[in-house]
């Protein structure tokens, strides 16, 4: 008999998915009555996740939530094989986000019944950005982990939300990865079977600035209830939210109307389009109107306390003092040209240096109290810094595809 992990790494005949359903009654944020969730997702990956040490009842939640995700952000693909793959990847790392403990990436390669080396060749083998995108989704895998279970209070960790709070460019590039853009971008042009294309380091820094920006500014307040360290508002200013977005809306459309006759940049754009703003209505994940529209309002004790509880998969990230793993550090530098993403490394060493003196860099990490995220403070002054960079992501957008009309914006 085949060892599971084998099973769910190895190439899927391109069939298409016949679905399959299961009720789960679940409780909405201050509501007094159940609602009754039924979870959608394909046949082929009915058998994940069980009998592993993930608890049954967030099970079919995480593997819904990871075939909506899907859906929403890669809606067209022609090879149903890698696009299996990326779903797997995607639940993954779904539960990296708020049940870490049950994931290593330093240490294990087989995950919660999956092989990632095999998933990551199923989905980007061949291909010549096979082993940056896997770098790509281990560094996401390690810090998502981290930051979901008390390896937060390591020394790693520590280095990783300084390099947060330290420079917007800086900034982007690590919430690039934690929010698996480009990933996702390479991800998206390989479902649909286009191998020779790629994009700049700088259409990648301006596709994934745009793109979480806009889902930054919609995540606000759900974020905040998570006391989440990855907000780009917590560091500008929930002050520009509205204006950083209309911006980025803007610069969206106008790099949408030149991807119109770009097939890549279609795919990429469809990405940018969905992540920054329809995705928070249309996965139940987020209930932006099954529960009242609370995304976009500010939280309640109650919203924080279900967060706590992993309720619709979210997690607290509350601040607990004591160091756990002071070695962390040394050893993923050890193996950080399988870990890390390259550069990150460096980052990670420097993370200590320039750091502005008005700024409240922490020695430990997480939300104090209610309505306050989990990372650095920035100071007033640092703040406009980062206000005057985002300010500017036209006249950089028009730097990075010089074919687009940036007219009046």
């Amino acid at each position: 008999m085949e060892e599971p992990v084998d099973l769910r790494s190895a190439t899927i005949p391109n069939t298409a998915p016949e679905l399959k359903a299961w009720d789960r009654d679940r409780f909405g944020p201050g509501e007094n009555r159940p609602l009754s969730d039924t979870w959608f997702y394909p046949a082929e990956i009915e058998g994940d996740l069980r009998g592993t040490k993930l608890p049954d009842r967030f099970v079919d939640e995480t593997l819904a939530t990871a075939w909506e995700f899907t859906r929403c952000i890669i809606p067209h693909f022609t090879n149903w094989a890698r696009y299996i793959a990326y779903v797997r990847l995607i639940a993954i790392s779904t539960v990296a986000e708020y049940n870490g403990a049950l994931i290593d990436a330093v240490t294990e390669n087989t995950v919660l019944g999956y092989n990632i080396k095999n998933l990551l060749h199923d989905l980007f083998g061949g291909v010549p950005i096979h082993e940056e995108m896997s770098r790509e989704f281990r560094t996401n895998l390690l810090f998502t982990a981290d930051k979901s279970c008390d390896r937060r209070n390591s020394d790693l960790f520590h280095r990783y939300v300084n390099l947060l709070g330290q420079a917007p460019r800086t900034w982007f590039r690590l919430r690039d990865c934690d929010g698996l853009a480009r990933f996702t971008i390479a991800a998206s042009l390989v479902c649909n079977g286009i191998y020779d294309r790629w994009f700049t380091e700088q259409q990648l820094q301006i596709l994934g600035e745009i793109s979480l920006t806009m889902y930054d500014a919609v995540a606000y307040h759900k974020h905040r209830a998570e006391g989440e360290v990855h907000n780009t508002f917590a560091y500008a200013g929930d002050e520009v939210r509205k204006t950083a977005y209309h911006r980025c809306r803007e610069t969206l459309w106008a790099l949408d109307a030149l991807a119109a006759k770009d097939t890549s940049l279609q795919c990429a754009i469809s990405f940018t389009r969905y992540i920054g703003g329809p995705i928070h209505m249309m996965m139940r994940r987020y209930r932006f109107v099954d529960d009242g529209l609370t995304i976009g309002k500010p939280e309640t004790e109650e919203i924080i306390w279900n967060a706590r509880q992993h309720v619709k998969l979210w997690n607290r990230v509350d601040l607990h003092t004591g160091l756990v793993d002071n070695d962390r550090h040394t050893t993923v530098t050890a193996h950080s040209d399988e870990l890390l993403f390259p550069g990150l490394v460096e980052l990670l060493d420097d993370s200590a240096q320039g750091h502005c003196n008005d700024c409240i860099f922490r020695p430990f990490y997480g939300a104090e109290t209610s309505r306050k995220f989990g990372g650095v403070e920035l100071c007033q002054t640092c703040k406009l810094e980062w206000q005057e960079y985002l300010g500017s992501i036209a006249a950089r957008a028009a730097e990075a595809f010089p074919a687009s009309d940036f007219t009046g914006l």
